[in-house]
C-alpha cells in the first residue's frame, strides 16, 4: 500500500496520528489513523489536492457540518472536518470489518433473503437522514460498511458538501458527483436539485447488484413501469429474477425507473415493498371478479384452449404471492401429461402439441419473420395478436384452408424462447367419421338390408349392416389416421424451423 505522504503526516501531527492508507476513490484517499487527544482508531478521509484545490474551502466545511448532527445506529458518524496546509480532510469512526463491497467480491451474489433485511437497515438510516434534510447522493457497495456484523452507511453529506462548494469548476474539471451505475438518471444529467428519490435509485440499484450479481445497467423505461416487469434484463438476469418472489422485481421496477414519478417516494417504502408490492388485502368478492377478469384477459390473448391460464398465466399468479416461477414451473412437470393422446377409436389424436424450446430471448422486433414462415408453411395468412412478450398467430376463419384450426404462441421469458404449434382435430374427426358412416349407413347399407331382408331374413340384414358400417369406419379411421399423421409430421417440421429461425437471428444479435 502506498506510504503516508510526509507533508501530509506534518500538517496533522499532534491531532491524528497517520499509519498507512486502507483505501482510496475517486474523491478522497483513506488513512488509518489514532486520534492522539482520545487515543481511538480513526478513518481519515483526505480530497485529493486537484480536487481540494477546486473547491471553496469554507463552504465545503460549513455543510459537511449539517451532516455531523446526523445520529443513527446505522450511519457513520462524522467526528472531525477541517484543513491544513491545503488539505482537505474529514474523520469518520474506523470500522474494523468489511464493506458491502469487499462482500460481494467475495460471496458474489446473496441470497435475497439475506439482502433484503440488509437493504431495510440501510433504507431507514436513509430515511432519517432525509427527515433531517440530508441526502447522502452517492449510495454504493463501497459506502455500505459492516460494524460487527451491521450494515452501517458511511460519507453521508459529503457529495452535497462538495457539490455545493465548487459547482461550476467541478463541471470544467470534469469530477463526477456519483459514481456510475448507481447514479440515479436526475443526478446523471447534472440536477443539482436532488430528493429523496434520488437516494431511493441507487438503493434500488445496490440491491440489484446484491441478489442478481451485477449492477442493473439500465434505466427502467415507462413501458417496464406498466408491466411492473425489467423486460430489458439480460437472459442470466432473468433467470434470477424469476427464482425470486415477484414483489422483488416489481419493487426493483418501481426503485430503478427513469422518472421521479414512478419510485417510491422514500427509501423504506422501497425495502417495505420488496416483502410485499401491495399492502392491500381484499374481500372474497373482490378477489374473485379481480381473478374472473384476468382469467378472461388471459383467454382473449387467446393461448390454449378459452377460459384455461398458460404456465405464464399461473406463474404470474404465483409472483403475486410470492411463490418462484421456477416452483410453478417444477410443480406443472410433475403433472400426469395434459394432452390429449392419440384415440384408440379414432386412430388419431383430437389434439396435437408441438414444442420447441431456444436457450435465449428472442426479440420482439423479430416476431415477424417467425410469422412469415408460419403463413409460407401453412398457407393461411391468420391472424396476430400481442401480449406482454408473447406472441400468438392462429388461421383466420375466414380463409381456413381445409377447415385447420392451428394456433402457434411464441412465449419469451426467463431467459427462454418456447414455441408452441397446436391444432385441433376434433372438427375433421366428427365431420369426416360423420360422413363416410354416415353415407354408408344411408346409403348403400339401407339398400342392401332392404334386398337381404327378402331374401334371407333380418339374420342376413343385420350380417350385412354391420358390415357395411364395419367398412364405412374401417375406412374414415384409415384417413383420418393418415391426416393426423401427415399434420403431425408438418407441425414438427414448423415448430423446427421456428426454433431454427429463432437461434439464427439470435447468433446474427449476439
Amino acid at each position: 500500500m502506498t506510504k503516508v505522504p510526509e507533508s501530509l503526516k506534518k500538517s496533522l501531527a499532534g491531532r491524528y496520528d497517520l499509519e498507512r492508507e486502507i483505501g482510496r476513490g475517486g474523491m478522497a484517499i483513506v488513512y488509518l489513523a489514532n486520534d492522539v487527544k482520545h487515543g481511538r482508531n480513526v478513518a481519515v478521509k483526505v480530497l485529493r489536492p486537484d480536487l481540494a484545490a477546486s473547491l471553496g474551502t469554507d463552504r465545503f466545511l460549513r455543510e459537511i457540518q449539517i451532516a455531523a448532527r446526523l445520529q443513527h445506529p446505522h450511519v457513520l458518524m462524522l467526528i472531525d472536518s477541517g484543513e491544513k496546509e491545503g488539505f482537505l480532510y474529514y474523520v469518520m469512526p474506523f470500522v474494523d470489518g468489511e464493506s458491502l463491497r469487499d462482500r460481494l467480491v467475495r460471496e458474489k451474489r446473496l441470497d435475497h433473503t439475506v439482502a433484503i433485511p440488509l437493504v431495510k437497515q440501510v433504507a431507514d438510516a436513509l430515511g432519517y437522514a432525509h427527515r433531517q434534510g440530508v441526502v447522502h447522493r452517492d449510495i454504493k457497495p463501497e459506502n455500505i460498511l459492516f460494524s460487527q456484523g451491521h450494515p452501517v452507511v458511511a460519507d453521508f453529506g459529503i457529495a452535497k458538501a462538495i457539490s455545493t462548494a465548487g459547482p461550476e469548476r467541478l463541471t470544467r474539471t470534469g469530477f463526477p458527483i456519483g459514481t456510475p451505475g448507481y447514479m440515479s438518471p436526475e443526478q446523471a444529467a447534472g440536477r443539482t436539485d436532488l430528493d429523496a428519490k434520488t437516494d431511493v435509485y441507487s438503493l434500488a440499484a445496490v440491491f440489484y447488484e446484491m441478489v442478481i450479481g451485477e449492477p442493473p445497467g439500465m434505466w427502467v423505461t415507462d413501458d417496464c413501469v406498466e408491466l411492473l416487469r425489467l423486460v430489458d434484463a439480460p437472459p442470466n438476469h432473468r433467470a434470477r429474477l424469476d427464482s425470486m418472489p415477484g414483489a422483488v422485481e416489481q419493487a426493483l421496477v418501481r426503485g430503478l425507473a427513469l422518472r421521479t414519478r414512478h419510485r417510491f417516494e422514500t427509501p423504506p417504502e422501497f425495502a417495505a415493498a420488496l416483502e410485499s408490492s401491495d399492502g392491500r388485502r381484499y374481500r372474497n368478492t373482490e378477489a374473485k371478479e379481480i381473478l374472473k377478469r384476468a382469467a378472461d384477459r388471459e383467454a382473449a390473448a387467446p393461448v390454449a384452449d378459452a377460459g384455461s391460464l398458460s404456465l405464464g398465466g399461473v406463474a404470474r399468479i404465483g409472483a403475486e404471492v410470492g411463490i418462484p416461477a421456477r416452483l410453478v414451473q417444477d410443480a406443472a412437470s410433475a403433472l400426469e401429461p395434459l394432452q390429449p393422446t392419440a384415440s384408440g377409436f379414432l386412430g388419431g389424436p383430437t389434439t396435437i402439441t408441438i414444442e420447441r424450446v431456444v436457450e435465449a430471448e428472442l426479440p420482439e422486433s423479430d416476431f415477424p419473420l417467425l410469422v412469415e414462415e408460419i403463413r409460407a408453411t401453412l398457407r393461411n395468412l391468420g391472424t396476430i395478436s400481442t401480449f406482454g412478450q408473447s406472441l400468438t398467430w392462429q388461421t383466420a376463419k375466414n380463409l381456413l384452408e381445409e377447415g385447420r384450426d392451428v394456433h402457434v404462441v411464441v412465449t419469451v421469458r426467463a431467459g427462454q424462447t418456447r414455441i408452441r404449434v397446436e391444432e385441433k382435430l376434433g372438427h375433421l374427426a366428427g365431420g369426416l367419421f360423420g360422413g363416410i358412416i354416415g353415407g354408408g349407413g344411408g346409403g348403400g347399407g339401407t339398400a342392401a338390408f332392404g334386398i337381404l331382408m327378402g331374401i334371407g331374413g333380418p339374420p342376413a340384414a343385420i350380417i350385412a349392416a354391420a358390415s357395411v358400417l364395419g367398412g364405412a369406419y374401417a375406412l374414415a379411421r384409415t384417413i383420418f389416421t393418415g391426416i393426423s399423421r401427415k399434420r403431425t409430421q408438418q407441425l414438427n417440421g414448423l415448430a423446427d424451423r421456428l426454433a431454427e429461425l429463432a437461434r439464427d437471428v439470435l447468433r446474427l444479435n449476439s
